[in-house]
């Protein structure tokens, strides 16, 4: 089984029955994958410390360590009791077993309670994995801290170093949609999970991946963006935005990490979606910033394939307008007043019905009809059509199912035949038509061409593995590619106008 494909596996199976939370639990993975950390933000109750619980599931005999600050809070109840008989021989030695020191997956809630002392020795934990312990630097299993609060760092408190080492930040809410919320009040959520203990990961896995992690780089593509982006956001900000080279140094490393996870050895665009989750110090930052992300990520990538389709797409409206004043300045439906010697009374239009035999060569539409069709075009109308064998005779009527076709053309929906309304001007009308006709079917080309280039293109993009940030990831790449393929039908009537 490839790595991704057990990565993925993992993270349905420790977010099960976990609803709309899934976004956290890559983004946990991947910063455990990573060894890094991960703030959260939200009010109590919306199963913050269940994720950290579920996390530990993923490491083969994981433990991990919990607890809720307060401003009373002692580093003996994160870090261990001190060893009275230890302390006998004067030595000042924390029992750590059982104690965040030991874990592999941490959880520090309401996290800026924390005192000065717990902070200062969780800086060293986080930063270099280090814990030093009675003199001795011991090297902790800690692979993730998760923390969480329900509000950010207070300012002039000396928080901000604290803070700026939880490298992956998230906004976390409670449930949205009523068919999940309703599964939550009926169903069993429970802190533990059976996961395959096939796909849990143990520790030495875990260090050999992170040695080969080091081979990964940066695609020229993603060094680019980044450069672009750092100057947008500088812009766009007047400045403001300030991402320190530290903090960029560390983005970097989820980048490849989640390439590593992706299965390449060069980053690529997918593994960019981790940099609007590690900028951020505000909420306001956090929507702006994102926003900055998705608007220079479209402006790099697919920009060139829209601008130039938009450019096709304005010269169909040139022809089309072309088109519209050929039409009023050449095409006179012949008028016929009271057909068949009066047996129809009003105006109507003779249709050269081809198929009509000798019999029924003579068809005629009331102008009244006609007029209503052209104004639906989209729309089949059954309607009244007269026949006879000449403008004298009149043989009957009968119910067609038709639709307007073109300015002067009818299509008969069920024989799917096309028939020519006779007009005063033709020939001239039908000179211009013509000659509008090559540059359409030019256009025709170049569209249906650059409609495969972008398919291709995008086709290459989707293809790429992006198991922590998919979703997003499809639906701005599907935009950037304008995949929806909203001009199909525009595409149609180019082709029913040569």
């Amino acid at each position: 089984m490839e790595i991704s494909e057990r990565i993925e596996k993992l993270i349905k199976e420790v977010s099960y029955q976990v609803y709309e939370k899934e976004t956290i639990f890559k983004l946990a993975m991947l910063a455990l994958l990573g060894e890094e950390s991960i703030f959260l933000l939200g009010k109590p109750g919306i199963a913050k410390s269940l994720i950290s619980r579920r996390m530990k599931f993923v490491i083969s005999g994981g433990t991990n360590f919990e607890y809720l600050m307060s401003k009373f809070s002692t580093p003996e109840e994160i870090y261990g009791p001190i060893d009275l008989r230890l302390l006998k021989d004067g030595k000042y030695v924390r029992v750590v077993d059982g104690y965040l020191p030991s874990a592999n997956i941490g959880f520090l809630d309401e996290i800026w309670k924390a005192g000065p002392s717990i902070q200062n020795t969780l800086l060293t934990i986080i930063n270099e994995k280090i814990f030093r312990n009675g003199g001795v630097d011991i090297k902790v299993p800690l692979k993730l801290l998760i923390s969480a609060s329900n509000e950010l760092p207070a300012e002039g408190e000396g928080l901000e170093a604290l803070f700026d080492r939880f490298i992956i930040r998230y906004i976390a809410v409670g449930l949205e949609k009523r068919e999940n919320f309703e599964q939550l009040l009926d169903g069993d959520s429970s802190l533990d999970v059976n996961v395959d203990p096939y796909l849990q990961i143990s520790i030495e896995e875990l260090d050999a991946w992170r040695k080969q992690m080091k081979e990964v780089k940066l695609s020229r593509k993603a060094l680019d963006f980044i450069h672009y982006f750092r100057n947008k956001i500088y812009r766009d900000t007047n400045g403001e935005a300030y991402i320190s080279d530290r903090r960029w140094k560390k983005i970097s490393g989820l980048i490849k990490t989640s390439a590593f996870y992706n299965g390449r050895a060069i980053a690529d665009i997918p593994d960019l979606f981790i940099i609007p989750h590690c900028i951020w110090d505000n909420e306001e930052q956090e929507a702006l910033y994102k926003k900055i992300f998705l608007e220079a990520f479209l402006e790099q990538f697919g920009l060139e394939w829209r601008t130039e389709k938009n450019n096709l797409l304005n010269q169909l409206d040139v022809i089309n307008s072309q088109i519209g004043q050929i039409e009023a300045q050449y095409l006179r439906l012949t008028p016929f007043d009271s057909p068949f010697k009066g047996k129809l009374t009003g105006t109507y239009y003779l249709i050269n019905f081809t198929d009509g035999g000798s019999e029924y060569s003579h068809c005629f539409i009331s102008a009244a009809d006609w007029n209503k069709m052209r104004n639906l075009s989209s729309e089949n109308f059954s309607i009244d059509l007269h026949f006879g064998p000449n403008q004298m005779k009149y043989v009957g009527s009968q119910k067609t199912l038709v639709k307007a076709y073109k300015a002067d053309q009818i299509l008969f929906v069920n024989e799917n035949k096309k028939y020519q309304l006779m007009n005063d001007s033709s020939n001239e009308y039908n000179n211009q038509i013509a000659s509008l006709g090559n540059q359409l079917k030019d256009f025709e080309n170049k569209y249906k061409e650059l409609s495969y280039e972008m398919l291709s293109e995008y086709k290459k993009y989707t293809n790429m593995k992006c198991i922590f940030f998919d979703e997003e990831y499809k639906k701005i790449i599907s935009e950037a590619f304008d995949s929806k393929q909203k001009e199909e039908n525009t595409t149609e009537q180019y082709q029913e106008s040569i």
